[in-house]
């Protein structure tokens, strides 16, 4: 078993020397299995493991043994390690989720969290081939496309999971033959939660019923199902490129294959808005847009609209783009780090060290290569000779021409918000960032700005978690706001 996870690590590039691993250790089975597989092949790869453990708080004197041993475990192994506890039944009731949805939001937020502190490059989990066959049953009753029926993925560059090649067997065979402790969670008996369920029910009445390899089998056409999303997004890909401008898709982009047209939306939509989580029957809607009258206006969730325009159909947030509240001329020089508002807007700023996480897609809160602001950021509206850089070689062009691309109307063009640097725009908002300032594998610190008066689930908190950082260009204090 150890040689099969060896080289399904190598296969799929999941750890190199230099990283620094964190792993989600509960101490059940699973994880304490990973654990060792992980402290064994510390010297093959070079890379330092840590491990976080997170304390739900609902199952009392029980989670406390769990945490105890993972504490002890750790200590024996010499492996730094943090236990946090996360109020999970009061994150349900607050947030109208199940106990599992608050349980999995819990440890994401840890995992993320302890992540940036601790400055990790990658994340192991311990799903297995039976989790995998467990993730298709239960999107597949709930509605999924492709890329749900294609369940987890071995590495998404941060996050690993080197048990994909194995069954829960070989697992509990592993552990038995080597000897190794490890505890037994309660509520994985308990069939009031949905995964239980379908572990405890459909899936074993398959393997038992059905046939004896259908969890071999689910993770074989998993595989083939992820192959085949991917060759699709790609296609989708290739009609953004050529009909995309901006946030508006050309007419044309609506008459090719349906297929690549769906899976163009979902990459359009995710990258220009941050939304994963459109409905078939939305972008089923969209696909007839492009035939609307003129005008027509196609509501979607989040806030989003899609309206028909000659030639095509535009993009944006309801109530436009980043828009200032006033039509007058503005001038805001930022507090980095720190907060400025004025005018009813809002801009926070914080300066963190570039510890190489995928940066997210989000239209009101963008991360910049701070080490290439050399003067006072100031958020402004429009001027005479502003500019944008549009591409990796430095190519220019002017904001006005930019705008008219994105076919933004002329009476709103003077109410664009600006983060400016002289007469280089670093972040039209709303619309894009200069390419000058894309952070990339030589930015040491990275500048994180949020517009408060974007989308609210945005500018609630980034999906970085850094620690903050100090050092600052801009100090104005907060009177200077006009």
């Amino acid at each position: 078993m150890e040689q099969k996870v060896l080289e399904y690590m190598k296969k799929h590039h999941m750890v190199e020397a230099g990283d620094r691993v964190l792993i989600g250790l509960s101490g059940g089975a699973d994880s304490a299995a990973l654990f060792h597989i992980l402290r064994e092949y510390q010297q093959v790869y070079g890379y330092e493991l840590l491990a976080v453990h997170v304390n739900h708080g609902l199952r009392g004197e029980e989670a406390l043994r769990d945490q105890e041993f993972v504490m002890e475990l750790c200590r024996s192994c010499q492996v730094p390690c943090e236990v946090v506890e996360m109020p999970v039944r009061q994150m349900a009731e607050k947030g109208k989720m199940s106990l599992e949805e608050a349980g999995r939001e819990a440890r994401r937020e840890v995992f993320q969290r302890l992540a940036g502190k601790w400055k990790c490059s990658k994340l192991a989990l311990a799903h297995h081939k039976n989790d995998q066959a467990e993730t298709m049953l239960h999107h597949l009753a709930r509605g999924t496309g492709l890329a749900g029926l294609a369940g987890l993925l071995p590495s998404d560059g941060f996050r690993i999971r080197p048990f994909l090649c194995l069954e829960r067997e070989e697992i509990d065979h592993y552990l038995q033959v080597k000897g190794y402790a490890h505890v037994e969670d309660s509520s994985n008996r308990d069939d009031q939660y949905t995964r239980n369920r379908i572990r405890h029910e459909l899936l074993a009445g398959m393997t038992q019923r059905v046939n004896e390899k259908a969890v071999e089998h689910m993770a074989m056409t998993a595989r083939i199902l992820r192959q085949t999303d991917s060759y699709l997004e790609d296609q989708g890909q290739e009609l953004l490129r050529r009909y995309q401008k901006q946030n508006f898709l050309e007419e044309a982009f609506f008459q090719e294959n349906p297929v690549p047209v769906y899976y163009g939306l979902r990459v359009f939509l995710s990258s220009l808005f941050a939304v994963r989580d459109m409905s078939a029957s939305h972008y089923e809607a969209l696909q007839g847009w492009a035939g609307m009258q003129v005008g027509k206006v196609l509501q979607l969730p989040h806030k989003i609209c899609a309206r028909r325009e000659y030639g095509g159909v535009l993009f944006y947030r309801q109530g436009g783009y980043g828009y200032a509240q006033t039509k007058e001329s503005f001038c805001m020089p930022l507090q980095i780090p720190g907060t400025v508002s004025g005018g009813g807007m809002q801009f926070r700023c914080r300066i963190f060290k570039n510890f190489f996480q995928q940066i997210p897609q989000k239209t009101y809160t963008k991360w910049l290569d701070y080490d290439k602001i050399k003067n006072t950021v100031v958020m402004r509206n429009r001027q005479p000779g502003d500019y944008l850089v549009v591409n990796a070689s430095g190519g220019k062009k002017k904001l006005k021409d930019y705008l008219i691309d994105c076919k933004v109307p002329r009476e709103k063009r003077g109410q664009i918000i600006l983060a400016a640097q002289g007469q280089e725009i670093l972040w039209a908002v709303g619309l894009r960032l200069s390419e000058a300032y894309k952070v990339g594998p030589d930015t040491r610190e990275v500048l994180e700005i949020v517009y408060e008066g974007g989308v609210e689930d945005e500018a609630e908190h980034s999906d970085i978690d850094t620690g903050g950082g100090s050092r600052g260009k801009n100090t104005p204090d907060s009177s200077q706001n006009q």
